[in-house]
C-alpha cells in the first residue's frame, strides 16, 4: 500500500512514466544536496509527501514562502513530467529501514515510473587501490545500462571488495550508502527498472561533491534546461555552517 499524500489538485496518474531520481540518506548528504540543485534548478513543483514514521519526524518553513510546511519526505515534479525527485530531510529511525524500503517499493510500484535513479555517496575511506586512481563516481544497474552509462559518460562500474562475501544479490558492498543496497536489490526483484548511481566522499563541507554529481547526472539524462549554465543552490544553503563571523572580533 502507498503512503502517498498527493497535493490538492494533483493528478497522481501525472506520476506514471515519468523519471524517478531517489536520493540514499548517504555519508555527507551528498545525494539530498544534489536533489536540492536539481529541484531549485528545475523550479520543481511540490506535487505531495510520502507518509511514514520510520524516519524522525520533523517539520519546518518551506523555502518558497508557499503555504504549508516541510515534512520529512516530499516528491516533486517538472512541469513538463517528465521528471519526478523524491526528497528525505530526516535520517531513518533506527531497526526502521525495512519499513522505509518498504514504503518506497509500494509507491514506485503503484506510480508505474519509467525508470528509477537512485543516488547514494559511498564512504571514501573504504576505497579499493583501484578505485583511488580512478574517478569517484560509479554505477550499479543491468548489464546493458552499465555498459551505455561507460560508453556515453565514462562512468564504470561499481566493483566489488575482493574479500567481500557473496550473497544471492552478488551486490558490491556499499558503506556510508544507507538503505541504497538494500532498496536497490528490492526494486531489482519486484522488476523495476532502476539504475544507482554513487559517488565516493568524505564527510565535511559537501556542497561540490553534489555539484559534481549533479554534473554527471546531467551528462547522461540531460535534465538541466539549455542555457543553464550553473546550479542553482537553495537559499538554506547559505546557512549550512552558520551565519558568517565579524572578522573584527580577531582584530
Amino acid at each position: 500500500m502507498s503512503a502517498f499524500i498527493p497535493s490538492p489538485s494533483f493528478d497522481i496518474h501525472s506520476l506514471k512514466g515519468s523519471h524517478l531520481l531517489l536520493p540514499s540518506v548517504s555519508i555527507g548528504n551528498v545525494p539530498q544536496l544534489t536533489c536540492d540543485l536539481i529541484i531549485h534548478t528545475l523550479q520543481l513543483t511540490r506535487v505531495g509527501s510520502i507518509d511514514s514514521d520510520a524516519v524522525i519526524p520533523v517539520v519546518g518553513q518551506r523555502e518558497d514562502q508557499s503555504v504549508g510546511i516541510s515534512v520529512p519526505i516530499e516528491v516533486y515534479q517538472s512541469a513538463d513530467r517528465q521528471w519526478t525527485v523524491i526528497q528525505q530531510r530526516s535520517p531513518t529511525l533506527p531497526g526502521k529501514r525495512k519499513d522505509l524500503i518498504a514504503s518506497l517499493v509500494a509507491f514506485i510500484e503503484s506510480a508505474q515510473f519509467a525508470r528509477v535513479v537512485l543516488l547514494a555517496s559511498l564512504d571514501a575511506s573504504r576505497r579499493l587501490d583501484s578505485q583511488i586512481a580512478s574517478i569517484p563516481f560509479r554505477v550499479v544497474g543491468d548489464t546493458t545500462t552499465v555498459q551505455d552509462i561507460y560508453q556515453k559518460i565514462k562512468v564504470p562500474e561499481l566493483e566489488t571488495q575482493q574479500q567481500q562475501e557473496m550473497t544471492t544479490s552478488q551486490l558490491p558492498s556499499m558503506p556510508g550508502a544507507g538503505i541504497s543496497r538494500s532498496l536497490y536489490q528490492q526494486l531489482y526483484d519486484s522488476k523495476v527498472n532502476v539504475v544507482l548511481f554513487s559517488m565516493f566522499v568524505l564527510e565535511g563541507d559537501n556542497g561540490q561533491d553534489s555539484v559534481e554529481l549533479a554534473n554527471v547526472i546531467n551528462s547522461y539524462y540531460q535534465i538541466k534546461p539549455e542555457g543553464k549554465d550553473a546550479w542553482t543552490p537553495p537559499k538554506s544553503w547559505e546557512y549550512l555552517f552558520g551565519t558568517p563571523f565579524n572578522a573584527e572580533i580577531y582584530q
